[in-house]
């Protein structure tokens, strides 16, 4: 297994340059690297149908993976990656563009994650990044020129935020 296999389409957009496979969107974005025989693909909004077809492509190989910080391919490296890592996912779980492409590919991020945590024995990093996430995402904000309040993040979000430290608990369990 290689990253030539992992490439979900035939356009050009793909390109393999040393360990990591790139997106070319504009100009080249990593988006996944292999490390002793498991993927990391990088959970990068900036180009997140790329990702979703990705995480397609491994799940119908059946392919060990998981996600990481796009900060991975920084040449510097990063000072607490697990932190980081942890940080990636429940942020990009608010997204609505991963959010929404997750559910149509019936993948279940969250599982994922505890997974990661469980093989990084990280999982006491959860609860701290969640409560942070879960005050932004149901932040309320008040225009008081239209006089009315209103959330940035969708309801569906917002619902599916309120239960999601429970779901993260039950699925460390199972």
């Amino acid at each position: 297994m290689d990253l030539n296999s992992i490439i979900p389409d035939k356009s050009d957009s793909w390109i393999i340059k040393g360990d990591f496979l790139f997106y070319r969107k504009i100009h080249l974005i990593p988006l996944c690297t292999m490390i002793n025989g498991v993927y990391y693909v990088l959970l990068d909004a900036k180009c997140h149908k790329a990702v979703l077809k990705l995480t397609k492509k491994l799940m119908k190989m059946d392919a060990e993976f998981y996600f990481t910080t796009p900060l991975i391919a920084n040449p510097k490296g990063v000072d607490d990656f697990n932190l980081k890592v942890v940080d990636t996912y429940i942020h990009n779980y608010a997204n609505k563009h991963f959010f929404c492409g997750f559910r149509e590919l019936d993948f279940d991020l969250i599982h994922n994650m505890v997974k990661w945590t469980e093989k990084e024995n990280c999982f006491d990093l959860v609860k701290d990044i969640y409560d942070k996430y879960q005050k932004i995402v149901n932040q309320e904000h008040y225009d008081y020129y239209a006089n009315r309040s209103f959330y940035d993040y969708d309801e569906e979000i917002r619902e599916s935020f309120r239960g999601l430290y429970r779901d993260i608990q039950i699925s460390k369990i199972l």
